[in-house]
Order: structure tokens, then sequence, then C-alpha cells
């Protein structure tokens, strides 16, 4: 019994630590032999030195020290190792607690069970030890997770394939001083990432990386930026980044799968409780024990997550040191700018396929349609191209933010671009630039893009007679919805996003006109107004964030200028007299417009005055409509809330919001559905009849017609877009129409 009695805890941490030490071993060990492998004239470099690929030059000069870390970096070590002693103290502490619960509940229950020998007493006995192991387990499970990458989205490919790529990233290995990647694979977006299957033992066991290459980026760079996109990759990897980086990853994940990653755990809980009464009663103790340890773990999870974070954005600078290195800083600036661009342009081509994919037509080459958005792109906003691609440049991603609230987010896992862009050029490295297409070292380019191209359908059901789409069919489309949505570019972005504000054209032809003409109605500062009114917007909603400490943020920047969170209410009350007054001013301006548009009809003759007014009271007229239609379906649906939330809910309560359905707001509904359809409104027709003649039923019994709320949900969706277009049909008529008003230049 004394034997009995003596906690096994120090000897089970010390078998934890014999395995920290043996993994850590281990691990050094295999990073040798990685480095060895790495300097060894092998077979595969042999291969390499027989094959002519195209390969840009590095940097002539590069600083000796580029790739040493950082005093910042290394200061985010020590921060990052210090967070990370703190929680395996944490651990050890309720892992030590855990066993001696084990050991009391275990003890307690064999107890009851061996001397009050009847059917409770063994429940009880069962459901104590049940306890005690269970919380034990939540403590221990992360050694048993996997977490593993996505791969279903991507296709691999072989150096049989893809000689030159093979060869171009051997090269780059052997320049960034990186282990080869262990398997490559190709995904459809724009993106490029090395990932591994992780768990709680790749911290000590060695684990090869693979290689993501996304499609999407090839497409919108050049060879010299692809070098550089490839090189800060592999710099994640690198022998001073990525080894702790790793293993704080993993630290990570530890906690992670402690407080998020339980559904399997809960599952088996309410497995156990649903067996009986008791054992409800003692999975009820569990979950409560479980809910104590997560409130700690949530604390630790702040404090090792928040250093991890600042220790990830140095690693993203150090990773673009490596790729400045052996590509240039340049040629990573220019990536960096040139792939915002692209992520722009690869959205607009996925949303352009969502709407054909309703029409039973499916993408053949997202690539080539990829290009073609990128030329309308680069032509609608004026820039230059080289080698068929946009110039970017930060001038131009910068000339849209009105934003003057800047602050450090805590939580971010990379630094804002323009931070990465400066600490590129201060590397000083500079390398010429092959402006050869990316494409230059894949093979099959059409092939493989197709391919990748129906990696974007795998997800969805292909209904029969769908047909795929030419590139000549796509750009039709594309261009004849881009006219269809495009306001008339005199007014320079002016009503972009929005409508005129006037209401009542009566009370606006009572005022004067205080303009002189069109060009100083639609100034390029007066064209702006919009945007800054939405940066206000959004920059008062952040400055309300950090007032009620919602931003983990002691500091700001506002125009350039350090300030304290306590200053974020004098600055937010500064902004919300800015938002009023040019809010105030925007409605003037629209006014003055209608004013000025009408004077020149008046020329014209007094009938094309009258009738450009009509054409704004009718306007918004339906505008007015299409606003008490949207806020009778959002009534709707808001009654509807907990059904389609997915809420468990008594029969009764769910027949009441079916009964407030079928009564008040379905036959309302019906009725402004036939209202918008006479007027044209539904450029089809079918579907909104088919409901309008209807008689759902939503729910019977026990069971709701998951069909019948779908065609409900698909029905409110579809028909408010459709009266929007309408709407934004009718005001760019009115736009169009007054130009002809305009004296001829």
């Amino acid at each position: 019994m004394k034997i009995i009695a003596v906690s096994p805890a120090p000897r089970i941490y010390f078998c934890l630590l014999g395995w920290l030490y043996f993994g850590a071993i281990l691990y050094i060990v295999e990073s040798i032999l990685a480095d060895i492998e790495n300097l060894k004239p092998g077979t595969k470099n042999s291969i390499m030195n027989t094959i002519s690929f195209p390969y840009p030059p590095g940097p002539q000069q590069v600083p000796a020290n580029i790739t040493e870390p950082s005093a910042s970096f290394k200061k985010e070590v020590s921060a990052v190792m210090g967070s990370i002693l703190l929680f395996l103290i944490v651990y050890i502490f309720l892992f030590l607690a855990a066993i001696g619960l084990a050991m009391a509940c275990v003890a307690a229950g064999i107890f009851l069970m061996v001397n009050l020998r009847n059917l409770w007493m063994i429940l009880i006995g069962i459901g104590l030890i049940g306890v005690g192991i269970m919380v034990l387990i939540f403590l221990v499970k992360f050694l048993f997770a996997v977490s593993k990458f996505d791969r279903s989205g991507s296709i691999e490919i072989t150096e049989e394939e893809q000689p030159k790529l093979f060869a171009f990233i051997r090269q780059l290995t052997k320049e960034t001083q990186t282990p080869f990647p262990k398997r490559i694979y190709l995904s459809p977006d724009v993106n490029a990432c090395v990932f591994y299957d992780s768990s709680f033992w790749s911290m000590f066991l060695p684990v090869k990386k693979n290689l993501q290459i996304g499609l999407g980026l090839v497409n919108a760079v050049n060879l010299s930026e692809f070098k550089a996109v490839m090189a800060h990759e592999f710099g994640h990897f690198s022998q001073r980044s990525m080894k702790l980086g790793s293993f704080v990853y993993q630290v990570n994940r530890v906690i992670h799968n402690m407080l998020f990653d339980n559904n399997s755990y809960a599952s088996f809980l309410r497995s156990w409780a649903s067996v009986s009464d008791t054992f409800a009663f003692f999975a009820g103790i569990t979950a409560h024990i479980v809910r104590g340890i997560q409130w700690v773990l949530q604390k630790m999870y702040g404090v090792v997550n928040k250093s991890y974070m600042r220790l990830s954005r140095e690693m993203e600078f150090h990773a673009d040191a490596v790729a400045a290195s052996v590509s240039g800083g340049n040629n990573c600036i220019s990536a960096l700018q040139r792939i915002e661009l692209a992520a722009s342009g690869y959205n607009i081509v996925i949303a352009k396929y969502d709407e054909l994919f309703k029409e039973k037509l499916i993408g053949k080459n997202i690539y080539q349609n990829h290009r073609l958005v990128l030329h309308h792109l680069a032509h609608e906003f004026n820039l230059d191209m080289k080698n068929d691609l946009p110039i970017v440049s930060r001038e131009f991603l910068d000339s849209n933010n009105f934003s003057r609230i800047n602050f450090k987010d805590q939580w971010a896992s990379h630094p804002t671009m323009e931070e990465r862009e400066a600490q590129l050029l201060k590397t000083g490295a500079v390398a010429e630039t092959d402006h050869q297409s990316a494409w230059v070292v894949f093979s099959g380019k059409e092939e493989l893009q197709e391919a990748l191209t129906t990696k974007i359908y795998q997800h969805v059901t292909i209904a029969e007679g769908t047909q795929a789409i030419d590139d000549a069919q796509f750009k039709q489309r594309y261009l004849d919805d881009e006219m269809k949505f495009t306001l008339p570019p005199r007014y320079k972005g002016f009503y972009n996003g929005r409508t005129s504000a006037i209401l009542y054209t009566g009370e606006a032809l009572a005022k004067p006109l205080t303009y002189s003409g069109f060009e100083e109605i639609f100034s390029v500062e007066h064209a702006s107004l919009p945007k800054k009114i939405q940066a206000l917007e959004g920059d008062i909603a952040l400055l309300k964030a950090m007032e009620e400490k919602q931003v983990d943020s002691k500091t700001f920047d506002f125009d350039g200028k350090k300030m304290m969170r306590h200053q974020a209410t004098e600055i937010r009350e500064q902004l919300e007299k800015e938002l009023a007054d040019k809010t105030k001013l925007l409605g003037q301006l629209d006014e003055q417009a209608f004013i000025y548009f009408y004077r020149q009809a008046e020329k014209k003759s007094s009938v094309a005055a009258e009738e450009l007014r009509k054409d704004y009271d009718d306007y918004y007229r339906l505008r007015r409509s299409a606003d008490d239609y949207l806020q009778h379906v959002n009534t709707m649906f808001e009654g509807l809330r907990p059904i389609f939330a997915g809420e468990t809910q008594p029969v009764e309560a769910i027949n009441a919001q079916i009964a407030g359905l079928k009564e008040k707001h379905e036959p309302e509904f019906k009725k402004r559905l036939n209202h918008w359809m006479e007027l044209g409104a539904f450029t089809s027709k079918e579907k909104i009849e088919k409901f309008i003649q209807s008689n759902y039923a939503y729910f019977s019994g026990t069971s709701f017609f998951d069909n019948e709320l779908a065609e409900l949900n698909e029905l409110v969706q579809e028909s408010w877009q459709q009266i929007y277009f309408f709407l934004f049909a009718k005001f760019k008529a009115i736009l169009e129409k007054q130009l002809d008003f305009l004296p001829a230049q």
C-alpha cells in the first residue's frame, strides 16, 4: 500500500523530460545530416546540371550580414521562449494535479465498488473513475492529434513531369541552403507555401516539408519575382528561422488543441452521459473541471500566441531577407505589389465563375480569364504593361486608401506590406530583373491550367447539360457585364458604389446653383469624397473598438503621429465632426449636380428639363419602394432566425414562427414580388411565378421541409440582387442622359 500511495508524478515527469531530451537530440542530428546532405554532390544535382533552364541572376553585391537574425528577432525569440517556459510550468502543474485527481478518483471508485456492493455504488464508482481518467485524457490528447494539410484542391507533380521547375527549385534551395521539398504540389490560387502534416512529435522528430505553388501566382509574376517568392518560402525553413519557428508553432498547436479541437472529446462525453443519469452527473462534473482548465489555458494562449505572432512577423522579415539575398530586394518588392493586384483579379474571376455556374456554364481555363481581367484592371487604372503584365506601384495601391488611423495589430502573423517593403529597401540588395513569364519553367502549360481549373469545381455538383465556356465567350460576358455595371467615366467615380442622396427634386430646384460648372462640381477632390467618408466611418469604428478595449493596442497612429489609447475618444469626436461635415457636403454636391443638369436641360427645352426631373422622381420612388422591400424581408427572416441558425427549439415555438411566416410575412412578400415583376425588375420569372402560386408548409409534425426553406432563402437573395441591378440600370441611364446636356467642348 505504501508503494501505491507514493505519487508516480516525478517518474512520469522525468520520463517526459527524457522524451523531450531524446527528441531534441534526434532533431539536432537530423538537422546536421540534412545540412551535410545539401552539401553532397548527389545524383539529383547531377541531373539538374544536364537540364537547361532559365534562372534569374542574383544581386551583384549582397551585404555580408543580410540574413543574420536582427536584434528584434533575437528579442522576440527570448520572449517566445519565456512564454513557452511559463506555459510548461503551468501545464506541468495542471498535469500533476490531474494525475492526483485521477489517482484519488480511481482509489475512491474502487473503494466504493469493493466495500459497498450494490448497483448504485458500482455506477458511482465507475463515474468517479471516469472523471479522473477523462480529465487526464483531456490534458494528454494533444499527443495523438495530427494536423493534416488539406491537399484536396491541389495536384502533386513529379520531376519527370516538370524537369525545368524541379531544376529551378533545386538550384534555389542550393542558393538558400535549405533542404529540397519532400513533395511539390500545384494549387489553383494566387499563393505559395511550404507545409507539412504536424503533430506534437513534429517538434522533435524529423519532418520533411512540402512545397505548394499556386498557378494564380505563376500567372501574374515574371521569372525574377517567382524566384523571389519561392526564396521567401524556403527562407521560412532556413537553419536560423524555421527550427525555432517549428517548435513554437507546435507548442501553439498544443494549446489550440486543448482549447478548440475538442469535437471528438465532447462527443465521447455526450455518449458517456447518455448511458445513465448517474454517468450524466459525472460527465457534467468532468465538463466543469475541463472548463476550469480551459480558462487557465486561455490566459496562457493569449501570452504564448501574442509572443508567437510577434516572432512570426520577425520571421517574415527574415524570410524576406533570405529572398533578397538571392533574388534582390527590388524583385521581392515588385512581387509583393503585383500579387496584391493579381489576388484581386483572381477573386473577380472566381465571382464571375460563380455567376456562370448558376447558368450551367463552367470555366475551361481560369488563367487565360485571369490574364484578361488583369489587362482590364490595368486599362481601368491606367497602369503600364511590361511583357504582358501590369506594372504595379505602392503609390497606386495606396491611392484609394484614405484611412488615417493605423495601429500595431498584436495578433497579426504578418507585417504590413509597407513595413516589408521598407525592410527590403534597407537590405540594399538589387538584382537584374528577368521579365520572362514565370510559366517558362513549366512544361505542358495549357494542360496544367485546365487541370487546375477543374479543381475549382471539385466540391460542387455539375448539373446535367452544363457546358464549358471558352476564352472568347468568357471575354465577351465579362466585358459586357463590365460595361453594364460601370458608370460613365466622366463623373470620375463620384457615384461609384453609391447613389444620389437627394430624394425630393422640388426642394432641390428651389435652391441656387453655387458652382460654376461641371468640372467644379465633379472635381478630383469631390470625386474622392465618398471614399473619404467610407474611410472616416471605418476609422471611427476602430477608435470605438479601442475605447472599449476590443483592440489589444495601447497606442495608435493618427495622421502619422503616435497617440495613446486614452486619446481615442478625442480623435473619434474630431472625426465624427469631419464625417458630419463631409456627409453634408456630399448631399449638397448631389443637389448641385441635379440643379446644374436641370438648368442645362432647360437650355435645350423645357420638355427635356421636365423629363429629367421625372426620371429622378421615378427613380427615387423606386428606391424608396426597394428600401421598404429590403426592410420587409429582413423582418421576415429575423422571425425565422432560430430556424435558419439551427437552434434546438420546442415544436410549439417552431409552429409559432412558421405561422407568423405563413399568415403575415409570406402573403406580403408575394405581393411585393409580384409588384417588382410587373415593373420588369426580374430577368428570370419562372422561379418567382412558381413561388407566388405555391403553398409551402415549411414544417410539419416534427420535420422541416428543407427544400422549401432553401428555396425561400434563395428567392430572397436572388430577388434583391435583381432589384438592385434594376435600380442601378435606372440610375446609370439618368447619368448617361445628363451628359447629353453638357456644352460641346
